[in-house]
């Protein structure tokens, strides 16, 4: 089954009208953007170099946004560096190869109709954007992260090290987008679960992915995450605020 879960593919056979609401709003969010640049969430982060820290992986293809973490993962120190004030976004290659490699839990967001029940074309096309329909949460255990085994490439890949608290504050809210706890479908190694929140222009899967990511600290703006493209910068610039040393203390040399 092919995985068109968010903007599918068919977009490229809209009509006109649908296409120019689709660019204006695209266009008018770039704009933008560079004036909704969020700040991490205080004390979550990013994690001090001597406190618990986590690993979370944000995948992108074409038109999806998921999100991951390691299943056996435990909570370890932050990665401590020569520069004692120095942060990293990840944790060091030989760890990251380690937890790219065991079972990972993954969680994602799509529309029912279009994703499960096949109901696609122009009208589904214009019903997924422009009217509010039932969403479904995602829930998979595979060996790869989505951005490793995507059929519809390119893909890129996002490493976080989060707070073991900002980790908690993670899952929690992902397992409170979950309605009811009763599977609607099965999909390979993915289950399905009916959503809290409806499926529209302005609660996609990368709207979805950025409610979690604000949740575990990170520094991104939910109303801004229209699409791959305003997500992604928001997410780079989360990776070079993690990777920027610290402010030393007044009166501290480095």
């Amino acid at each position: 089954m092919n995985r068109w879960l968010c903007t599918p593919q068919g977009i490229r056979g809209l009509v006109k009208p649908v296409r120019h609401v689709i660019a204006i709003a695209i266009a008018f969010s770039a704009t933008l953007l560079p004036s909704a640049c969020a700040s991490p969430v205080e004390g979550l982060r990013p994690p001090s170099p001597d406190s618990p820290a986590r690993t979370i992986f944000v995948s992108f293809d074409t038109w999806h946004a998921m999100i991951a973490f390691s299943e056996s993962e435990q909570p370890a120190a932050s990665n401590k560096q020569e520069n004692p004030q120095a942060r990293s976004s990840s944790p060091p290659s030989d760890q990251l190869s380690a937890i790219r490699r065991s079972l990972l839990e993954e969680w994602g967001y799509a529309e029912r109709a279009w994703y499960l029940e096949d109901k696609r074309g122009l009208t589904g096309i214009a019903r997924a954007l422009f009217w509010p329909t039932e969403g479904v949460v995602e829930v998979g255990r595979y060996d790869r992260v989505w951005a490793d085994r995507t059929p519809q490439p390119p893909s890129e890949l996002f490493v976080f090290r989060v707070s073991e608290e900002g980790y908690r504050r993670l899952r929690r809210h992902l397992r409170g987008t979950i309605s009811v706890y009763a599977p609607v479908d099965s999909v390979g190694q993915s289950t399905f679960y009916p959503a809290v929140r409806s499926y529209h222009l302005f609660h996609t899967c990368h709207q979805y992915a950025a409610h979690a990511l604000r949740e575990a600290g990170l520094p991104i703006s939910p109303s801004w995450a229209f699409n791959r493209t305003s997500l992604a910068w928001q997410l780079r610039r989360a990776a070079r605020i993690a990777a920027q040393p610290t402010e030393a203390p007044v009166g501290e040399s480095r």
